[in-house]
């Protein structure tokens, strides 16, 4: 039961996210808020390090890490500065379009892209019925975003 309240609360919240971002885009520009909510993710980030630091909590344990800790560091720039690269491309397109058109593309090509990176990446296997998932995923962001094609008109 936990793990449904879970879901629902991360579906959820990831579904309001676009919204705000859509409302915080065409009032201040896809540019700027990219910066804007980074920052305040980097306060949070500093709190939330500062009270584990103050509640005796050990940090940046890598007993069983498979990188080092300058590898970790490494990656995790790397995963920022990936994530702001997206972010600018998803909030220009938030500026232009509907978040409701926006926001189930992207999120199919990240299921999409996400597949095709982990079997290549992490030598993860992909089944039939996974296949078969991702040919509808693929029928529905075409169904979605027919309309904007010149090849339906």
């Amino acid at each position: 039961m936990l793990d449904i309240l879970l879901f629902l609360i991360n579906g959820g919240a990831w579904a309001l996210k676009p919204i705000l971002e859509k409302v915080s885009v065409d009032s201040i520009g896809y540019f700027d808020f990219v910066f804007i909510r980074y920052f305040f993710c980097g306060l949070i980030a500093l709190f939330v390090l500062t009270f584990n630091y103050l509640s005796g909590k050990k940090m940046f344990v890598l007993d069983n890490s498979k990188l080092t800790f300058n590898q970790t560091i490494g990656a995790g720039m790397l995963v920022c500065i990936i994530a702001m690269i997206a972010a600018l491309a998803n909030y220009k397109l938030l500026e232009t379009y509907d978040a409701s058109f926006v926001t189930p593309i992207v999120e199919a090509i990240i299921l999409l892209m996400n597949a095709g990176l982990s079997v290549w990446l992490l030598g993860e296997t992909v089944t039939s019925d996974m296949m078969i998932g991702i040919f509808f995923i693929i029928v529905g962001i075409v169904f979605i975003y027919r309309e904007k094609m010149k090849i339906f008109k």
